[in-house]
């Protein structure tokens, strides 16, 4: 008993310090509006932080108990009680929607449906909470499903109470719907729940994440600008709005037998299409499937268990005529090679961002010393490295040709590397072509016999060790560049250095 009373009077004391500090500070006299948009920004953060996904806004809730002042605040912001999670098999959960649903007022809602794998949902708690979430449905705006097939099928029978499925679809209307997206594999039996979300019912609904496209799916694919998909299939693609802006797809034409519709590949030009997302998937059967004369986000992540086959993506870019036009190409953990890269940002002259995260699933490197070069703009003969000694006389041989060769990329205004600094990686290549592409300082002692050929505003740099390497210490010559290079420029120009997840340090 004495262990525990001294345990809560300890909670009391870091309470009480908490508030002092909190008064203290002076955020306690920012007129409301502004402590309720800060409040608001730190609602949004917490609930993209994997450490509070599926809870209902603790945040919200523990900043409205701070003191009276941001009680109030909190409780006059309906907008911070708007985004809903349901959650299956938690604590309180029917009393926090509801409280929820009551200061979100009139607020449009964001849903957010959980239910774990082999949960059953005829539960009068949870019967009594889902009812109430689609009684506020024509407040949705942002509705995902975290379920099984299984427990949608028993959320409709729960909506359809006398089991009269046929007629569910005609119960519901969402008229701010805007985005839907569903997480787990639908099936079949799962009609009646989806038909609740037909066209008639969701006029607005532009955003669709899908895990699989399916016959029996009754959305409104003609009306629908931004489509995510974890699994494609020839048979999507004619069904493919004609006014999509963004498609995201992740793992494409799985089975290696399926047959090619025999089309051509105009039949499947998607004229508005702005930014392409493609993860997982390493078939050429999808680039040779697709045109896409508008593109100018291209972003390939984490394509690794299969070589991405880059002559189709190169004839898919080239079909297209999109190359002048791309803004903004990530690579992003690529099983890739120096000289595929090289080629995609040739054909890209009007880049003006580039993502290039490296990956040893092969152990072989995409910033290799002659896609440094090749990257580094050829400005009045400049070389920046002092040790000339230490270049190789092919390295050398190619730094003579920079000032003859024609730019690539040369109006690049954002850079983000991912590189492993593992033995021999030319670190003075890397200063020497971010040092033609930055923004030099009139005032540095660089400036001098440098023209100004970059226009590189910002500059994100990631160093990854080896585990074998001192952990928590930043090599000195990383440093040092990093550090020439923020004295030289007005660029931003952030650094870190980590190894894998076990530590990171800021330079």
């Amino acid at each position: 008993m004495a262990n525990n009373i001294s345990t809560l009077d300890e909670i009391s004391r870091l309470q009480l310090d908490e508030r002092l500090k909190i008064r203290a500070c002076g955020i306690g006299d920012l007129p409301t509006e502004i402590l309720a948009l800060i409040f608001s920004m730190v609602h949004s953060q917490s609930l993209a932080s994997s450490t509070t996904k599926f809870t209902t806004s603790d945040a919200v809730l523990r900043l409205s108990h701070v003191n009276s002042i941001w009680r109030e605040t909190c409780i006059s912001f309906s907008r911070l009680w708007s985004h809903i999670h349901l959650i299956r098999a938690s604590s309180n959960e029917a009393e926090r929607i509801q409280l929820f649903l009551e200061r979100s007022g009139t607020s449009s809602l964001t849903i957010e449906f959980y239910a774990p794998e082999g949960v059953d949902l005829y539960h009068p708690e949870t019967i009594g909470m889902i009812q109430k979430l689609f009684d506020t449905c024509e407040r949705w705006k942002e509705a995902s499903f975290s379920a099984e097939a299984q427990s949608l099928e028993q959320v409709a029978m729960i909506l359809s109470g006398d089991n009269n499925l046929p007629q569910l679809a005609r119960r519901f209307n969402f008229p701010l719907l805007e985005k839907l997206a569903f997480i787990h594999p639908l099936e079949s039996q799962n009609r009646p729940f989806l038909d609740i979300f037909q066209q008639r019912s969701t006029p607005q609904l532009r955003i669709l994440v899908i895990p699989s496209y399916t016959t029996f799916l009754p959305f409104a694919f003609d009306q629908i600008t931004s489509l995510q998909l974890l699994k494609t299939n020839s048979v999507l693609l004619p069904r493919i709005c004609t006014q999509l802006v963004e498609l995201e797809i992740g793992q494409t034409f799985g089975e290696s037998n399926e047959l090619i519709p025999p089309l051509s590949a105009a039949a499947f030009e998607l004229p508005k299409v702005e930014t392409l997302t493609v993860s997982f998937s390493g078939s050429g059967r999808l680039w040779n499937m697709l045109t896409l004369p508008s593109l100018r986000n291209f972003i390939l992540k984490a394509i690794t268990f299969m070589p991405l086959e880059y002559i189709a993506v190169l004839n898919m870019l080239r079909r297209s005529g999109c190359g002048p036009s791309l803004r903004r190409l990530n690579l992003v953990g690529m099983d890739a090679q120096a000289v595929d890269v090289e080629s995609m940002l040739g054909l890209m002259p009007q880049l003006e961002e580039l993502v290039l995260k490296e990956t040893l699933m092969r152990q072989q490197r995409i910033l290799t010393p002659r896609l440094l070069t090749t990257l580094k703009l050829p400005n009045s003969q400049y070389l920046s490295v002092t040790n000339t000694s230490a270049i190789s006389p092919a390295t050398s041989s190619e730094y003579k040709s920079t000032s003859s060769r024609s730019r690539i990329i040369p109006d690049l205004v954002r850079i983000e590397l991912h590189i492993y600094y593992f033995p021999k990686f030319r670190l003075d290549l890397l200063f020497d072509m971010l040092l033609s592409r930055i923004i030099i300082s009139g005032g540095s002692s660089l400036s001098k016999g440098h023209s100004a050929a970059g226009a590189l505003k910002s500059v994100r740099l990631c160093f990854i060790m080896h585990k074998s390497d001192p952990p928590n210490q930043v090599p000195v010559e990383l440093e040092n560049m990093v550090n020439r290079l923020r004295l030289a420029s007005t660029s931003q120009i952030q650094s870190t250095v980590q190894c894998e997840q076990v530590w990171r340090k800021e330079i």
